[in-house]
């Protein structure tokens, strides 16, 4: 069995979208315990990365699709589509295989069981830009070219705010024998571009990095190096979005936040603070490239922690390491309440039973906190004014036991779900 994973990667620095690719190796190992995985399209160059999932070493390998000026590069787009046209031509198996020994990437798609796609969880839409939509729509397209089954994995799908996106959108949709939503506004978003159509195979399912695995640093790399509850009882972790502390992309409040967002976080530190056995702890979640900066999570988290830690002495940490999706996931572990605008932050905590509050800027993340129980634990950004996000900070941390029980229950349930995906 040949399983090829789209819009997931280990490559990014987004430890979400880490995460999504460790817990899509995870389901499929469960459901097919000898299946050779294959991460399609994502990555700069072809490699091998060996991970260990569920007490289990797996050698995965990376299969680039590239769009650069070189066209020659044997992984480069036209190449697949070239070799598709050819094979589709050629008569007989023998002229086929002979043709694919000359292309092992092409060889791969085309021998390729099974295709499935999660789009970094959240970029099936055009609110990220045309250019990262038509990249993504010409890979999924690619694979139904070469006539492979192909499913959706639990993803949000939409906004789509142009005809085209929605044009090319409900194409992929179509060649879909399974699409996953993981929250109910995706299964409405499909269902509408599908006029109806094929609803049959349009269901919901938890979002799958529900599963991964923690796993502890060597060296957790707090600042300042010192016991975290030596001036409190109670670790809050705090996950600051870079790019929303930069403004988005654009650096002018590209999302359209109704709260200065810089301002905001710094209210719930003093909010947070002012209970005398709190301690807070800065925990960032995208590690970008230093040319992508605006998107930079430790870069935010630094210039925060300088502002706060004279003000709060020996009550503010910060987790200052390069980390794993596994470890940043043991990092937030070590809370007992945390707030995140990056979502799965926010999953890394509500997976260990831990009460989260999402600092939302796109409708993500109501659907994954709805399937959890807790979509009261969501604050809208885009619709909440500053009194309102502390407001609702204040009563949420203030009955986070009952939310602990609440996800002590409810959390194995949906890990059970997700395993049985394809059962």
């Amino acid at each position: 069995m040949v399983v090829c994973v789209l819009g997931a990667s280990f490559d990014t620095g987004n430890l979400g979208v880490n995460a999504l690719a460790e817990s899509t190796i995870k389901i499929i190992l469960h459901r097919w315990p000898g299946a050779e995985i294959v991460l399609l399209g994502n990555s700069h160059q072809p490699e091998e990365t060996s991970l260990t999932v569920a007490g289990r070493v797996v050698t995965v390998r990376a299969v680039p699709i590239r769009f650069s000026k070189n066209v020659f590069l044997p992984f480069h787009f036209l190449q697949f589509m070239l070799y598709r046209v050819l094979l589709f031509l050629l008569p007989g198996a023998k002229l086929r295989q002979k043709l694919l020994r000359r292309n092992e990437y092409c060889r791969t798609l085309y021998e390729t069981d099974l295709a499935v796609d999660i789009t970094g969880g959240d970029s099936f839409s055009d609110i990220y830009g045309m250019r990262r939509f038509v990249l993504g729509f010409l890979r999924k397209w690619l694979v139904l070219f070469y006539g492979k089954r192909f499913i959706m994995l639990p993803q949000t799908y939409g906004p789509f705010h142009r005809s085209i996106t929605r044009f090319l959108a409900k194409r992929i949709l179509r060649g879909a024998e399974a699409i996953y939503s993981r929250d109910q506004q995706g299964l409405d978003c499909i269902r509408g571009l599908l006029n109806g159509q094929g609803s049959d195979h349009v269901r919901f399912a938890p979002d799958i990095a529900f599963l991964l695995d923690p796993q502890a640093p060597s060296d957790p790399a707090l600042v300042p190096d010192s016991d975290l509850r030596a001036h409190g009882s109670t670790v809050v972790g705090l996950n600051i979005s870079g790019l929303l502390y930069n403004g988005g992309y654009t650096r002018d409040n590209m999302f359209g936040l109704k709260v200065d967002y810089r301002q905001m976080v710094r209210e719930i530190a003093d909010l947070l603070l002012a209970y005398e056995d709190v301690v807070l702890l800065l925990v960032p979640h995208v590690f970008p490239p230093d040319e992508i900066q605006v998107e930079s999570d430790p870069l935010a988290c630094r210039e925060f922690f300088g502002d706060l830690k004279s003000t709060y002495e020996g009550r503010v940490f910060m987790a200052a390491g390069r980390y794993s999706h596994n470890e940043i996931k043991s990092v937030i572990g070590r809370c007992d309440f945390f707030l995140g605008s990056r979502m799965h932050a926010c999953i890394a905590a509500l997976s260990q039973h831990i009460p989260a509050v999402g600092l939302a800027y796109s409708k993500k993340f109501h659907g994954v906190f709805s399937a959890a129980g807790v979509e009261d634990h969501v604050v809208d950004l885009l619709a909440c004014d500053h009194q309102a996000v502390l407001t609702a900070v204040r009563r949420l941390f203030e009955n986070r036991a009952r939310a602990r029980a609440h996800l002590s229950e409810v959390v194995p349930q949906l890990q059970e779900q997700i395993l049985a995906l394809w059962s």
